[in-house]
C-alpha cells in the first residue's frame, strides 16, 4: 500500500510538471524576462536551462538545493560532473540530439558534498536567446527510491525468513544453502559464504558456498577448514568481533592476495553471529555493484539471526530427548539432596537474619556517633582561603562570648588578635592550604577566655578535588588536661608499678579526637612497636581478629551510649600470626552534662588460661586412651541429635560396635596390645565416619556411632564399610601382628521413640543378634 501511495503522488507531480512545461512553451515567445520570472516563480521543483555541451545556463533555487549548491555556483558548472553513471548522460544526450522529449526519466546524481540523490526529470529541446538549448525540470525522489528499495528488500527478507521458519524438518546443509542464497539476494551481491567456528574460535569450517556464482573459481574444494590466525582480512570480523565492510578490496593496504584460482573480489562485508559471548558463525557476501553500507549489515544480521535460531532449535530438539533421560536421573539425585539442602537453607536463613540484625545495630551505632559529634565541646569552624570565618559551632560562641553574626565574615586574626594569629593560627592555615593536615598545641591568650592551652587541627577542604577551597579547624581547650598532666603522671607512675606486677595494660580512648593512649604494657601485649603505634583507634582495630571485631565494637558503642562499665573478651593477632585472647574492662567518663568524654580501661592476656580451660573440657569429654568421646559426653550429644531429629523430622541411624573375642586378644597378647587394638578401631572409624557423625567409647570394647541425616539403607552401607575396613586391619604391636573383627548392631530412629533409651535398646539387641549369628557381621533391628 505504501508503494502505491508513493507512486500515485509521483505521477500527480509529473502531470503538473508537464502542464507547466506546456505553459512555458506558450509564453516563451513573449520576452526573456517574463520567461525567467515564470521559471523561478511557478515551477514546483528544480529547473535548469542547459546548453548542448552540458553547461548550466540558468537554474532556480530548488535545483541548486537538490544539487547542494547555489544558482550562481551551478551556472559555472557542467552537468557532466553530476552524473553518478556516465551512461545516463549519454542516454539523455542521444535522445535530445534525436529531437525527442524525455519524460519521467529516473536517474541518480552526485551532489557537491558527494552524497547520491535520485531525481525524476523531464527534458525537452528549446531555444534560449536564439540558441539551441534544453529545458530540464526535475524533483528529488531519493526518499521515494529508498522507500521502494526498502520495501523490496523487506519483501525478499520476509519471504526468506518465512521460508526459513518452515525448514526445521530440513537438514542443516539445506537450511544453510537456502540462507546463503537469501543473503546474496537481499544485499544484491554475487558471491557469499557461511563458516562455522569451533568453541575456542580458532578454526573456521566452511558450511555453505555460492556454487552457482563460483563455478569459474578453480580453488580446491578440499580447503574447507582454516585456522583464524592464518586467514587474511576477511576474518577481521572474528578477530575484531564486529561486522566489517571493505568497499575497495583490491587496494586495501592489508590485502594479502587471493589463493590460486580464487575469483577476484571488488568489495566485501561479513558479520559474526554470536551465541551468547561466543562467535558461532561467520557469514559474508561480496562483489555488490555499489558500495556496502550499514543497511547491508542489517539485512545480513536479520537473515542470519533467523537462520541461527532455526539451527539452534533443531539442535535443541535433538538434545532434548537425550537431556530428558539425563534429567530424570538428575531429578532422582537432586531429590536425595533436597532434605539436606532444606536444612542448610534454614541455617542460611538464620545467618541472614543475624546479619540483618547486625546491620541495623551498625546503623544505630552510626546515629549515636553523629549525636556524639554534634554535642562535642570542641571548637569547630570553617574558614576560606583568606582566613575568613564561614561556619562556627556553639562551642565557638561560648568560648569567645559572641553571637554567630559577630564572628561570621570576620577573619581569624580579627577574632583572636594579631599576636595569637601570628604565633598559633597562621602556621596551621598556611600548612593546610598546601594540602596537609596539621595539629598545633600551645598556651595562648584569648580575648574572652584568658590564658588557655589549646590544641587545634587544621584540615584542608577541597570542593572539586583540585584546589583547597576551605580549612576546617577543630580546636580543643586542653587547659584542665594540661594542668592535671603532672598530677596524672605521678599517679601513672604508681599505677605502672601495679600493672606491671599484674601483667595488665592500661588504655585511654578520647572519644572526641579518637586519640588512643596505651601504656608500655599495652604495646607489649599487642606486640606494637613505638614507631608502629599511631595513637589512634585504628591501631587497636588493626590487631583485633576479624571475626571478633564487629562484636567488640558493638560492646564499646553500647558502653558509650549507656555511660557505663564494660567487661568482654576478644581475640587479637600478633605480627607473627599467633592468636591471643584478651580480657578487657573499661568505663566511660562524662562531662557535667553527662556527655561522654573518654573511655579508660585495662587489658589482660588470658590466652594460657583459655587454653587450659579448653584442654580441661577436652579431657572431660574424651576417652583418654582412644581419643573418642567418652560415655557421658556421647550420651549428651546423642540426646541433642535425637531431639533435633524429632524437632525437624529428620533421620538418624545408631550403630553399636563390639570387638569380637577381645578378651582373647588381651589374654593372648597382653593388655597393652589390646589397648593398641582399641586405638586402631577408633582411628579406622574416624576415617570412615563423617565429621557430623558422633562416635564414642561406651565401655571396654563397646562403641556407639550416631550417623546423622542418614536413613537405614545408607546406615547399612556405612556399617558394611566399617566391618570390611576393620577386617583388613593389621595391628603391629609388641612384636606381634594382630587382626580382629567387629560385630555391629544397626537401628534407625522411629516416630514412636520418646527417648534415646528405645534407640539404645534396639541397637544393643541388634548387636547381640550379630554376635549370636557368628560375629564379623551386622544385623538390623
Amino acid at each position: 500500500m505504501a508503494k502505491k501511495s508513493t507512486q500515485h503522488t509521483l505521477d500527480a507531480a509529473l502531470e503538473r510538471i508537464t502542464d507547466l512545461e506546456y505553459q512555458l512553451l506558450l509564453l516563451q515567445a513573449e520576452s526573456d524576462a517574463a520567461f525567467h520570472q515564470l521559471v523561478f516563480d511557478r515551477i514546483p521543483g528544480g529547473m535548469a536551462i542547459i546548453s548542448p555541451s552540458g553547461d548550466i545556463i540558468a537554474c532556480n533555487e530548488e535545483a541548486a538545493a537538490i544539487l547542494g549548491a547555489t544558482p550562481e555556483y551551478l551556472q559555472k558548472e557542467n552537468t557532466g560532473s553530476f552524473y553518478a553513471d556516465p551512461a545516463d548522460r549519454e542516454h539523455v544526450r542521444a535522445q535530445l540530439d534525436a529531437g525527442e522529449i524525455i519524460r519521467g526519466h529516473s536517474l541518480p546524481l552526485v551532489r557537491l558534498d558527494g552524497r547520491q540523490v535520485w531525481i525524476t526529470t523531464n527534458v525537452r529541446p528549446i531555444e534560449f536567446n536564439g540558441q539551441p538549448a534544453a529545458l530540464a525540470t526535475f524533483s528529488d525522489t531519493t526518499a521515494h527510491h529508498q522507500a521502494l528499495n526498502k520495501i523490496e528488500l523487506a519483501e525478499i527478507r520476509f519471504e526468506a525468513l518465512y521460508t526459513i521458519s518452515k525448514m526445521t524438518h530440513k537438514s542443516e546443509p539445506e537450511i544453510l544453502n537456502f540462507a546463503l542464497q537469501a543473503i546474496i539476494k537481499v544485499t544484491s551481491s554475487e558471491i557469499g559464504y557461511i563458516y562455522f567456528l569451533n568453541h575456542d574460535e580458532s578454526k573456521l569450517t566452511l558450511h555453505a558456498w555460492s556454487d552457482t556464482v563460483m563455478e569459474q573459481c578453480e580453488m580446491s574444494r578440499n580447503l574447507t577448514e582454516c585456522p583464524v590466525d592464518q586467514v587474511g582480512m576477511w576474518a577481521d570480523a572474528v578477530r575484531e568481533r564486529r561486522p566489517v565492510i571493505i568497499n575497495d578490496y583490491p587496494n586495501h593496504p592489508q590485502k594479502k592476495g587471493y589463493p590460486k584460482g580464487h575469483i577476484p573480489i571488488r568489495n566485501h562485508v561479513n558479520i559474526p553471529i554470536f551465541e551468547k559471548d561466543r562467535i558461532a558463525m561467520l557469514a559474508g557476501v561480496g562483489n555488490k555493484p555499489t558500495d556496502y553500507d550499514e543497511s547491508d549489515i542489517r539485512q545480513l544480521q536479520l537473515v542470519m539471526d533467523g537462520i541461527w535460531r532455526i539451527i539452534q532449535r533443531r539442535r535443541a530438539n535433538e538434545q532434548l530427548e537425550a537431556a530428558h533421560e539425563e534429567l530424570e536421573r538428575k531429578v532422582q539425585r537432586r531429590t536425595a539432596k533436597l532434605k539436606e539442602a532444606n536444612t542448610q537453607l534454614e541455617i542460611l536463613n538464620a545467618d541472614l537474619i543475624q546479619k540483618d540484625l547486625e546491620r541495623e545495630q551498625a546503623k544505630e551505632a552510626l546515629v549515636r556517633y553523629k549525636r556524639i559529634i554534634a554535642t562535642t565541646p570542641d571548637l569547630i569552624s570553617l574558614v576560606d582561603r583568606n582566613g575568613v570565618y564561614q561556619i562556627v559551632n556553639e562551642s565557638y560562641l561560648k568560648m569567645f562570648k559572641k553571637k554567630r553574626e559577630e564572628i561570621i565574615g570576620k577573619s581569624v586574626e580579627q577574632l583572636v588578635g594579631p599576636k595569637v594569629y601570628e604565633s598559633f593560627s597562621k602556621a596551621g592555615i598556611d600548612k593546610a592550604l598546601t594540602g596537609e593536615t596539621i595539629r598545633i598545641e600551645s598556651w595562648i591568650n584569648l580575648p574572652a577566655a584568658g590564658k588557655r592551652y589549646m590544641a587545634a587541627t587544621y584540615h584542608p577542604v577541597s570542593m572539586t578535588g583540585e584546589t583547597i577551597d576551605y580549612i576546617s579547624i577543630e580546636a580543643r581547650d586542653m587547659t584542665q588536661l594540661k594542668s592535671n598532666e603532672e598530677a596524672l603522671r605521678v599517679i601513672a607512675d604508681r599505677l605502672a608499678l601495679a600493672t606491671k606486677a599484674g601483667n595488665i595494660g592500661i588504655w585511654e580512648w578520647d572519644l572526641a579526637t579518637d586519640d588512643l593512649n596505651w601504656d608500655p604494657k599495652m604495646k607489649d601485649l599487642y606486640k606494637v612497636s613505638p614507631d608502629e603505634f599511631h595513637g589512634v583507634y585504628e591501631t587497636w582495630r588493626s590487631r583485633v581478629h576479624p571475626d571478633d571485631l564487629i562484636q567488640a565494637e558493638q560492646q564499646l558503642a553500647s558502653c558509650i551510649e549507656k555511660r557505663g562499665q564494660i567487661e568482654f573478651e576478644f581475640r587479637i593477632i600478633h605480627p607473627d600470626k599467633s592468636v591471643h585472647v584478651m580480657q578487657s574492662a573499661g568505663l566511660v567518663q562524662t562531662d557535667e552534662n553527662d556527655a561522654p568524654l573518654r573511655m579508660i580501661g585495662v587489658n589482660r592476656d588470658i590466652t594460657d588460661q583459655r587454653h587450659m580451660e579448653k584442654e580441661l573440657r577436652r579431657l572431660a569429654s574424651t576417652d583418654p586412651l582412644t581419643g573418642a568421646y567418652n560415655r557421658r559426653y556421647f550420651m549428651k550429644r546423642l540426646t541433642d541429635e535425637f531431639q533435633r531429629c524429632k524437632r525437624y523430622r529428620t533421620t538418624m541411624v545408631l550403630l553399636s560396635l563390639d570387638i569380637d573375642h577381645f578378651k582373647n586378644i588381651n589374654d593372648s597378647f597382653g593388655h597393652p596390645a589390646g589397648d593398641d587394638v582399641l586405638k586402631s578401631l577408633v582411628a579406622r572409624c574416624k576415617d570412615i565416619l563423617r565429621t557430623t557423625d558422633v562416635f564414642g567409647r561406651i565401655g571396654g570394647e563397646e562403641f556407639l556411632a550416631a550417623v546423622t541425616q542418614t536413613g537405614i539403607i545408607a546406615g547399612e552401607k556405612t556399617a558394611e564399610r566399617l566391618r570390611k575396613r576393620i577386617e583388613q586391619e593389621r595391628v603391629e604391636t609388641h612384636g606381634a601382628i594382630i587382626t580382629y573383627t567387629v560385630s555391629i548392631g544397626i537401628t534407625e530412629i522411629r516416630d514412636d521413640d520418646e527417648s534415646i533409651e528405645n534407640l539404645l535398646k534396639r541397637a544393643d539387641d541388634a548387636l547381640y543378634k550379630a554376635k549370636n549369628s557368628g560375629r564379623n557381621q551386622y544385623k538390623i533391628l
